[in-house]
């Protein structure tokens, strides 16, 4: 383990604000997750179940998968965050990560505006199988954004890492 005299503090606080987009956004994708399966359950009464539901099983719904996305990162980061690789080659993995995570979360909230666009009540189910107004009311949205600040930020350490080598 470096000492922390020895990392540059532009590492150190992008590392801390790494792993703060990536707390916040598991936070926000886990609660929702978990009153989705609370409410599958109860509509249900088993989670096994994936067709002719009343609602979506939570496993079938993108924010399940962005959730884990959100805990793979967060784990990855701390562990960077841990032991800093002088090369940084733990952050360029994880740069791809959060670029998938990034992609597929704005993918889906671009299919919410336009199912919203084209809704004739102004009412969409969201992809926590939620009944929202506005794709601003979409814990997708803010998933979304917490996986852009991530990705960016896991960008600056990166070049700082590389300036700190030269």
């Amino acid at each position: 383990m470096l000492e922390v005299d020895s990392v540059p503090k532009t590492i150190r606080v992008g590392a801390i604000c790494l792993i703060g987009f990536l707390t916040a956004g598991a936070i926000i994708a886990w609660s929702t997750v978990t009153l989705a399966f609370i409410r599958f359950y109860r509509a249900e009464g088993t989670l096994l179940k994936v067709t002719n539901c009343q609602f979506s099983n939570p496993i079938t719904t993108p924010c399940f998968y962005g959730a884990i996305a959100f805990i793979v990162a967060l784990l990855w980061a701390a562990s960077l965050a841990r032991d800093v690789n002088p090369r940084g080659r733990g952050y360029e993995g994880l740069w791809w990560l959060l670029l998938a995570s990034a992609i597929f979360g704005w993918s889906n909230v671009a299919y919410e505006f336009w199912r919203w666009h084209q809704s004739s009540t102004g009412f969409i189910v969201s992809c926590t199988t939620e009944p929202i107004s506005s794709p601003f009311q979409s814990p997708c949205l803010y998933g979304a954004t917490m996986f852009l600040a991530a990705w960016l930020t896991v960008g600056l350490i990166h070049r700082a890492l590389k300036q700190s080598r030269s």
